[in-house]
């Protein structure tokens, strides 16, 4: 009986890569740079967001800035019509302003000044600021509402604003307000006392 003993180094088995480790592979590799790109196209939109939001409040901005100079001129707009519808008024019928004017100055006290004064004629109201100077500046205040409350051409004569001026007490500025007919301004003379009973 023979015995043969093979000398040479057992052959190992060619490395075979299994086919399901390389698709698992290509996967992986697939998903990441899919992931990679989507990250990529994320920043932009993100960064392209942010360009946008800073362009829409520029322009809220600027919207919110003309929509205060839009009113501010819609304003300055309903101003002049008032002044225009003023001076149309006074066209009309100058002679009634012209004793209403009259009327005015001859009812303020000497030591109270007119700053500003408008007439409404769609109202028929008298609106002024004026200041009161003198020792009694609340007197006069006081006797500028009387007389306008005895003239035939004023009533309703109200005081809606006084402020004392300086430090001394003896100079107060303040707004008025009293409605005029316009009838008797138009057919009465300047200085006529309304002879409505109970009015001093």
């Amino acid at each position: 009986m023979t015995i043969r003993i093979n000398l040479d180094p057992a052959e190992r088995p060619p490395f075979r890569l299994d086919p399901l480790v390389i698709v698992l592979l290509v996967m992986v590799i697939s998903s990441t740079l899919s992931f990679y790109y989507y990250g990529q196209a994320v920043e932009q939109q993100t960064a392209q967001l942010e360009q946008e939001m800073i362009a829409v409040d520029k322009q809220i901005r600027e919207c919110e800035t003309a929509r205060t100079a839009v009113a501010m001129e819609r304003q300055k707009m309903e101003k002049l019509d008032q002044q225009f519808r003023l001076v149309q008024s006074l066209m009309h019928d100058p002679l009634k302003f012209a004793n209403l004017m009259a009327e005015i100055s001859q009812i303020l006290p000497d030591e109270v000044t007119i700053d500003s004064l408008n007439i409404e004629p769609a109202t028929s109201n008298l609106t002024f600021s004026a200041v009161a100077k003198g020792p009694l500046p609340l007197s006069l205040i006081a006797t500028t509402i009387h007389n306008l409350n005895r003239s035939a051409y004023f009533d309703d004569a109200e005081l809606h604003q006084s402020t004392r001026q300086g430090d001394n007490g003896n100079v107060f500025s303040f707004s008025m307000t009293a409605h005029f007919d316009p009838l008797a301004a138009a057919e009465k003379p300047p200085g006529t006392l309304d002879p409505v009973a109970g009015k001093p």
